[in-house]
């Protein structure tokens, strides 16, 4: 069973499954606009240990967040993009000789490259998900030719694709669909909002 989520001021947000709601409700995050009083849900248990029912909710309000999401979009893939995600730190974690403990190294631009987690020369993309910064050290004497798992060699941070904020709204729209009792209450008590 799905639930309307609208924002602050009335506008359509999103979709959340019962459990969601339920724990949005709990957490005083939002307010029921509108509920199916014939189907009674467990809310949670009471002080004096009795089980809390109320009628399962339909449409919720957030009572805080307005609404705004920013639109971000991948970033393109280069050297110096992977050397900003990583900030120039070692990918792979570096050990210190006398204490044993493991450490994260800051390379300086002459000593930082660009390591395939599967070797270009075994079919390795240039790709987020496959090329880390990597100092000297550890991709051309310790890595060489090989995957991380076959030099025994381990990330502290698995690659991510980056993403940067583009500065527009995304634009939210609302699929209706009649046989979805939550979106039958929401048509029904959006005019109530939009007269007032």
């Amino acid at each position: 069973m799905s639930v309307v989520v609208l924002t602050n001021t009335f506008a359509y947000w999103g979709e959340r499954d019962l459990h969601d709601a339920l724990r949005l409700i709990v957490k005083g995050k939002v307010e029921v606009v509108s509920a199916d009083e014939s189907h009674q849900v467990r809310a949670g248990i009471g002080r004096d240990g009795l089980v809390v029912k109320m009628p399962a909710p339909l449409v919720v309000r957030l009572l805080e967040f307005s609404g705004i999401r920013i639109k971000r979009e991948e970033v393109a893939w280069s050297p110096e993009a992977v050397y900003e995600r990583d900030k120039n730190v070692c990918q792979f974690w570096h050990h210190d000789e006398k204490t044993g403990k493991r450490f994260k190294h800051k390379c300086s631009t002459d000593e930082r490259t660009i390591d395939h987690l599967i070797p270009k020369s075994r079919g390795g993309k240039n790709s987020f998900l496959n090329c880390v910064t990597a100092c000297q050290t550890c991709n051309i004497k310790l890595k060489k030719n090989r995957t991380p798992l076959e030099a025994g060699m381990e990330l502290h941070r698995l690659p991510e694709t980056p993403k940067r904020r583009r500065g527009d709204m995304v634009v939210l729209s609302f699929n209706f669909n009649p046989s979805n009792k939550a979106h039958q209450a929401l048509v029904e008590v959006m005019p109530k909002f939009a007269a007032a």
